[in-house]
């Protein structure tokens, strides 16, 4: 076998283990700083083309990939990474990035030209039954997904942020609020992609500020006690399950799209109170003026209950 074909085999073999160690949870990197290491293919070419033997190049190539890994997951660096930072490699020019800094100092927080990017976490409580989540959105994309690791993983990446994570115990109780830091959002290409991870074993209560965000959460997975979302001009779409008796569900947003799925194995009850809006209630029997029911309401265990005050909207709520 070639030695070149050894090589590019290693190294995939590599960067393959790379990636299912931080999909495992064993180290945490952004997205955004592994792409910014594009240089490193240049080396990696470079390598391959060095007239040694194939075992030294495969040396050579570990030691550039284990000088990456560190870059990626070393926590001492801050996790506000600015595209004008000497480790990010780019093609900047330094003196008019400085100038820049300088007539700005003002407005540093509510600088969107900076990439930043951030892990939260809470340890998992065998103590704890009950939770509140108290969520400042503020603007961009927010998703839920389950863990088993921890009480609450919080990983963000944009040019808006940072956020704090503070918790307040009362017994077998928890509040969670996870906002942002001081921070103003000016108009412009604003990117902030966040994930926010729950243990499933857990009852969830949810306090969700949407501002301007786009919430998306499949809520399937979890325990839901209440949902109280405030949200501006903001989007919403939420998946709720039947692992709950009772669900309540409040909404009061301005102009937004506004979508929730319930399961067909749930009773549901909807009130609303809506203007300029336009509405879509499949599997739903209209009661009286703003107030509906599925037909296995009064029969059926588990009950979900919506009331939704929106203005200018795009109400849907659909059965699966």
């Amino acid at each position: 076998m070639k030695s070149k074909g050894v090589f590019w085999g290693v190294l995939l073999i590599a960067v393959g283990l790379l990636f299912v160690l931080r999909n495992l949870g064993y180290f945490y990197f952004s997205w955004h700083s592994f792409w910014k290491l594009w240089p490193v293919i240049l080396l990696v070419l470079g390598i391959s083309l060095l007239p040694v033997k194939g075992f030294i190049r495969i040396i050579i190539a570990f030691v550039v990939i284990a000088v990456s890994v560190v870059f990626l997951t070393d926590d001492t660096r801050d996790t506000s990474e600015s595209w004008n930072e000497p480790w990010n490699w780019n093609w900047n020019d330094r003196s008019w990035n400085n100038d820049w800094n300088d007539n700005n100092q003002d407005e540093a927080n509510a600088d969107t030209d900076t990439w930043s990017n951030q892990l939260l976490t809470e340890e998992n409580n065998t103590a704890i039954q009950n939770a509140v989540l108290d969520l400042d959105a503020v603007a961009g994309e927010f998703h839920i997904s389950p863990t088993d690791a921890y009480l609450l993983k919080f990983e963000r990446e944009g040019n808006v942020g940072k956020y704090s994570l503070d918790a307040e115990n009362a017994g077998s109780s928890v509040v969670l609020k996870l906002s942002m830091n001081g921070q103003k959002i000016r108009s412009g290409n604003i990117k902030n992609d966040a994930t926010i991870s729950l243990n499933p074993a857990i009852i969830w209560d949810l306090k969700v500020d949407a501002g301007a965000a786009k919430i998306d959460f499949d809520l399937s997975p979890f325990k839901i006690d209440r949902i109280d979302v405030d949200g501006g001009a903001s989007s919403l779409n939420l998946k709720i399950g039947d692992l709950y008796d009772k669900t309540d569900i409040r909404i009061n947003t301005g102009a937004s799209a506004i979508k929730i799925e319930v399961p067909k194995s749930a009773g549901c009850e909807l009130h609303t109170s809506t203007v300029l809006s336009s509405k879509s209630f499949e599997g739903f029997d209209k009661i009286d003026n703003g107030y509906y029911q599925t037909k296995d309401y009064s029969t059926t265990t588990k009950k979900i209950i919506i009331k939704i005050d929106a203005a200018v909207s795009d109400v849907r709520v659909v059965r699966y």
